[in-house]
């Protein structure tokens, strides 16, 4: 049996593209665009967060920063009121595997973050500096979590439900992604 990383990897493969090019439409920047980006974020995140921070904290022996306080924060600097919810949208599984497969799709997403803020994105000029996206310790926890991954035992359902979570994880993103495109942003924020 393939190590838990290799396994997540190849069946959220698709999904993870699919999402990359649904953010990627968006131009960071743009205030409206880095708006919505963050909403999206901020709306996905609710549902899984829970889940998320037990792992990292439990399991990977690391204090995890309140992402969703840091969204709230920047989406209020922003002007973005209030977020829609997502239809249907459950939290995440906990144990068995499945908060291993949730926080691979968040931790994924911190090492995406990381590129970007090296791009560099709206709000630099303009004297807005998001501490979601400025966030560096989601690297600290990815490199955490690549050994628990590749090195882990875990029983065939474990590994299905790491990647059932996961599959659901990105499934919940890319309908924070649609939902966002109803967030307002205020001119004055």
């Amino acid at each position: 049996m393939p190590d838990l990383l290799s396994t997540l990897r190849e069946a959220t493969g698709p999904a993870h593209e699919s999402l990359d090019a649904s953010f990627g439409s968006l131009d960071l920047d743009k205030r409206g665009d880095l708006a919505r980006f963050l909403a999206a974020h901020a709306i996905g995140l609710a549902p899984l967060f829970g889940t998320f921070s037990r792992f990292v904290q439990d399991r990977l022996g690391l204090d995890c920063p309140d992402y969703p306080a840091m969204l709230r924060g920047d989406l209020d600097r922003l002007g973005v009121g209030a977020l829609p919810e997502i239809e249907g949208a459950e939290p995440s599984a906990d144990g068995d595997g499945a908060d291993a497969g949730t926080s691979y799709v968040i931790c994924g997403s911190r090492l995406g973050l990381a590129m970007i803020r090296q791009k560099g994105y709206w709000g630099e000029a303009q004297g807005f500096r998001s501490a979601y996206m400025s966030d560096g310790r989601g690297h600290d926890a990815w490199k955490a979590l690549v050994p628990v991954l590749r090195t882990g035992t875990y029983s065939a359902g474990q590994a299905l439900a790491a990647r059932t979570a996961a599959l659901a994880a990105f499934e919940t993103f890319s309908r924070a992604f649609a939902a966002s495109a109803r967030v307002q942003v205020r001119s004055d924020g």
